[in-house]
């Protein structure tokens, strides 16, 4: 028996591997999931630093150190919170629940096992905005027999399949994630290769942190991958993009320091090109590798879907057979997507309503997420 709810209203809260800012939706979830409002707060670069660091470098700080880390993400994401509320006609009062899936510092995978760690204090945004707060949902997965990621595919099955097409929902994020909706059968998802992290990452280095990410593709569209299609190639058939279902990912795994070298002399232009052109094709042959038809609709969420450069030579390579559709068309825009997701799962946590995921993670039906009540 489902437990009664004291209202539809959720918040979700997340920030995203690129670590630039925390982010927050306010929905209402019946059915349908309607969009509220939202907030965004971004990080301060010395927080953003010291977050990326231990993402890239693989290795874990003292406890001190974690522990401030997850002290000032949870305040920033209790202060967006408050900031979103204040842009309501609701009280804290009315909020049912917060889903906050935190920030990443670690995603990964040895062998069977799986290690994730977020920060993000789910007790100190409890206890900031006066609102029951579900937390560890990655945890929870893995704790069931999971990868941890992607979350996503269960939210995409809900409020995204369709008895008309078959679809693809494919999240360009710091990593690129992509779920399978067919008009019948079972959906299921992955994480399939690099979306924007190698990409931001270098456009940071080269502008000396002037520039965050490559608006629109522009420095991309300027370049040429013709000279470098060998070491393309190469990269794309490495044992880092030879893997079976279900697959996790996170930004440590792509090195890019490690490819530059590779690239020897090229431009900026260039190696912004090939960059992206690693994304685009790293999707495409996913599709390729493990979408079972050979048509299907494709809706493009997450910061890559306002890559126009990016956008552009995926519609190249999936071509006729794989349309690319306005994402918008499906009821939410995709930059609040994420967040209605945990937003979702916190619902689902209240009432007790097990998270199918086996074929996206390979974890056992089971609850999702932490409760810490208000």
């Amino acid at each position: 028996m489902k437990k009664k709810l004291k209202s539809n209203l959720f918040i979700g809260v997340l920030s995203g591997t690129s670590a630039d800012s925390i982010d927050a939706g306010l929905f209402k979830i019946d059915k349908k999931i309607s969009f509220l409002n939202f907030a965004s707060t971004k990080y301060d670069e010395k927080l953003k630093d010291a977050i990326l660091d231990i993402s890239r470098n693989k290795k874990l700080p003292s406890k001190a150190i974690l522990k401030d880390i997850d002290n000032k993400v949870g305040e920033i994401s209790a202060k967006t919170i408050n900031k979103l509320i204040k842009r309501t006609p609701f009280e804290a009062s009315e909020i049912c629940a917060i889903g906050s899936h935190g920030q990443t510092l670690m995603h990964k995978r040895q062998g069977r096992k799986t290690f994730s760690l977020q920060v993000g204090d789910p007790f100190l945004i409890r206890r900031e905005t006066n609102i029951t707060t579900v937390s560890n949902f990655r945890q929870a997965n893995i704790k069931n027999g999971g990868q941890g990621a992607p979350l996503t595919p269960s939210f995409h099955k809900e409020f995204f399949k369709s008895s008309i097409e078959d679809r693809l929902i494919i999240n360009i994020g710091g990593i690129s994630n992509m779920t399978f909706l067919p008009k019948k059968g079972n959906s299921f998802g992955w994480d399939c290769g690099p979306g924007n992290c190698m990409i931001d990452k270098f456009i940071q280095k080269n502008s000396d942190k002037k520039y965050q990410f490559d608006k629109d593709g522009q420095l991309a569209a300027k370049g040429e991958i013709n000279p470098y299609e060998i070491e393309i190639d190469k990269y794309l058939k490495s044992k880092l993009f030879q893997f079976e279902l279900p697959n996790s990912y996170s930004i440590e795994n792509f090195d890019l320091e490690k490819f530059q070298i590779k690239l020897g002399k090229a431009s900026s232009a260039d190696q912004a090109a090939c960059l992206t052109e690693i994304t685009a094709r790293s999707i495409y042959k996913s599709i390729e590798n493990f979408c079972p038809i050979k048509e299907a609709s494709v809706y493009l969420c997450g910061g890559g879907a306002e890559n126009k450069f990016l956008v552009s030579r995926l519609k190249i390579l999936l071509g006729s057979s794989f349309p690319i559709k306005n994402i918008n068309t499906l009821g939410l825009k995709p930059k609040y997507i994420e967040a209605a997701t945990f937003a979702w799962l916190a619902k689902k946590r209240l009432i007790g309503q097990k998270i199918y995921l086996k074929l996206s993670t390979g974890a056992r039906p089971s609850l999702l997420g932490e409760i810490n009540k208000n």
